[in-house]
């Protein structure tokens, strides 16, 4: 487990990347959940502490999953509450965590507590070779990391690339372009009223001084754009 990028705000809070997160299981100690993760040597390298309290609404009153060391699985709701970390593993700090898959699907970071002496140790190490980012050119460098391809239409590459996710951006600059435009186009059939919903791929901008306007089905882009191995744009983007 390694920091691949971090963010430090003005009140020296961490937001890490890691390259990985170890899974909390839990234990009920009286009427609390204790809750624990180990690191490759054994050591307990994340610790939370979720306390009964008797009133409720806790995380807004969602219903919680918990995996218990025992292999088995709890539901907790309403009564809840985190204090951190568990007094009794030792001395840990709050740190926003998410690893690059986490972070490019939702780009927030969750809270975790870590064990302060091995945090230290991997930031040593850390700032041997790299830098503290703004908090948002993490998000754009976790954006640049997936395997993007020509954008292709009627068999012409055009100057934008596009992920599997339906993401495009500019081929020489990087910078993320929009050209998505979802619509709702409504017909009469025999005075039944119809709704048709569309995805289209609009895009205009000048080459050489000439406007250049573009307007396709997406979906026939991704299909020109994206090998088959790259599939999952198709089933997830719900297109008419």
């Amino acid at each position: 487990m390694k920091i691949l990028k971090l963010y430090r705000n003005q009140d020296n809070r961490y937001y890490v990347m890691f390259d990985e997160i170890p899974e909390l299981t839990y234990e009920k100690i009286g009427s609390d959940y204790i809750g624990s993760a180990i690191d490759n040597d054994g050591n307990i390298i994340f610790s939370e502490h979720l306390y009964y309290e008797s009133f409720g609404n806790a995380f807004a009153g969602r219903e919680l999953t918990l995996k218990m060391k025992d292999g088995t699985e709890t539901k907790i709701k309403n009564h809840w509450f985190t204090c951190g970390s568990y007094k009794k593993h030792g001395e840990f700090i709050g740190v926003g965590c998410g690893t690059l898959e986490s972070l490019q699907n939702c780009y927030v970071y969750c809270s975790y507590s870590i064990n302060k002496t091995t945090f230290e140790k991997m930031l040593a190490e850390y700032y041997l070779t790299d830098k503290e980012y703004e908090y948002y050119d993490i998000e754009k460098w976790c954006k640049l990391q997936y395997r993007w391809y020509d954008a292709i239409i009627d068999g012409i590459k055009y100057p934008y690339m596009v992920n599997k996710r339906g993401d495009f951006i500019h081929k020489d600059s990087k910078e993320r372009i929009y050209p998505r435009n979802n619509i709702c186009k409504v017909k009469y059939f025999d005075k039944i009223k119809k709704s048709f919903d569309m995805c289209l791929f609009k895009l205009s901008y000048k080459e050489n001084g000439r406007l250049i306007k573009i307007q396709r089905k997406m979906i026939d882009v991704l299909k020109e754009s994206l090998p088959h191995s790259e599939s999952e744009i198709r089933v997830n983007c719900k297109i008419s």
